[in-house]
């Protein structure tokens, strides 16, 4: 059965405290800050942000937790680092230009002299 240790309530408070900070800041009208472009992409939910967004909780609570129980090592750090960093490499090499490139027709247009 799972036991709630100090560190998983401390956690979890602290959790809850950044998201009500994220909640307030999404309802005042006077910062720019929109909590749905953390998931979306061109106005659609993107499947890679939500799992990213996801897998960054998760991770990091896991690491967290596996530094109060001791039992971190730089394995543990090395692929915490590659799972956060690798998705946002991929994506950088993998996606075309959100704007194609205008033809154009006259190679001198625009050029005066």
């Amino acid at each position: 059965m799972f036991e709630l240790r100090s560190t998983d309530a401390l956690l979890l408070i602290f959790g809850l405290l950044i998201a009500w900070s994220f909640y307030r800041a999404q309802r005042d009208p006077a910062v720019s800050f929109n909590l749905f472009d953390l998931v979306m992409e061109n106005g659609k939910v993107s499947k890679l942000a939500v799992a990213f967004m996801t897998g960054l909780v998760v991770l990091s609570w896991i690491m967290i937790r596996l530094t109060v129980t001791g039992k971190m090592t730089e394995g543990y750090v090395g692929l915490y680092g590659g799972i956060i960093i690798a998705p946002v490499i991929a994506k950088l090499f993998s996606s075309s230009p959100s704007e194609p490139r205008k033809k154009i027709d006259n190679p001198t247009q625009g050029i005066t002299g």
